[in-house]
């Protein structure tokens, strides 16, 4: 059984007026325990309103949302629960800090879960942990950090309630490429302790080829394709057509074995490209 069921979600916006629009038409898919699924498609394909679907926070118009079999919406007073299980990181999530302190805005989630004394103690810096948060920060007030800074302390508020399921909406937008590299890191990092299945949402096929397992291809509303990384890009050319692309990478590579170069076409991140290239160094020079 899935962890996660979308069974032919539509979601409309306009209602019976003549400019009812689907947002997102007919969609089904599995999402399993433990994995990481990248959402990827033009602006306006739907991403977000899918996504905001997974844990309650819209309610589909047809269709149903299961977690863990059951729909979330069999009883609207629990979808605070649902909630709780599956947790959202918005987009520029270090907008929504407002706790005195780091560890008062970190614990906010899991207190509200109920969690008290030492076991909130426990969840704060457990999360404080795994994704680097410093113990000297803790009293500090969230707003006298760094950009980064805050938008890890935000993260962590939203993980140190242990979801079963944790959504990112553009996690690295808007951040240098260091401060994308941590984020990523944060989340490999997260799911590598917790085993939480995430879902992340970018515009960057660069962080998709380094964080995802699967990949789900939304263009205008409908589910174009959801398969392996590898398997989805693989097909550069139906990318391209609805407005996507491939790593530069892959498009590096494409390019070398147009030249006769004999470079394999699964190379989506830096370092697997570096690695390549090092073994035909090795063959050449053997």
């Amino acid at each position: 059984m899935a962890l996660l069921q979308v069974k032919n979600l539509t979601h409309s916006y306009g209602g019976s007026s003549p400019f009812v629009h689907d947002a997102v038409s007919n969609i089904s898919l599995d999402i399993e325990k433990g994995e990481i699924i990248g959402i990827i498609g033009h602006t306006g394909s739907g991403k977000s309103t899918l996504v905001q679907h997974l844990n309650g926070l819209l309610k589909p118009t047809e269709g149903q949302i299961l977690l863990e079999d059951k729909d979330i919406w069999e009883n609207p007073k629990e979808i605070r629960k649902v909630r709780s299980k599956v947790g959202l990181v918005f987009q520029y999530p270090e907008y929504q800090l407002f706790e005195e302190t780091v560890y008062a805005d970190i614990a906010f989630g899991p207190k509200n879960m109920g969690l008290s004394g030492n076991e909130l103690d426990k969840r704060v810096r457990d999360i404080c942990r795994i994704i680097g948060v410093k113990d000297e920060y803790l009293n500090k007030s969230p707003f006298d950090l760094s950009g980064g800074e805050k938008r890890r302390v935000a993260i962590a508020g939203v993980m140190a309630m242990y979801p079963q399921i944790i959504i990112f909406d553009e996690p690295t937008a808007g951040l240098d490429p260091a401060g994308r590299e941590t984020v990523i890191k944060i989340i490999n990092d997260y799911r590598r302790e917790t085993g939480a299945t995430v879902i992340v949402v970018s515009h960057s096929m660069e962080d998709m080829a380094m964080l995802a397992d699967k990949l789900l291809v939304l263009n205008d509303g409908k589910l174009e394709m959801f398969d392996s990384t590898e398997k989805v890009f693989s097909n550069g050319d139906r990318l391209r057509k609805i407005g996507l692309n491939v790593p530069i990478v892959t498009r590096v590579f494409a390019q070398l074995r147009n030249l006769g170069v004999d470079v394999p076409e699964d190379v989506f991140t830096v370092e697997k490209a570096v690695e390549v290239l090092k073994k035909k160094a090795g063959e050449k020079n053997a």
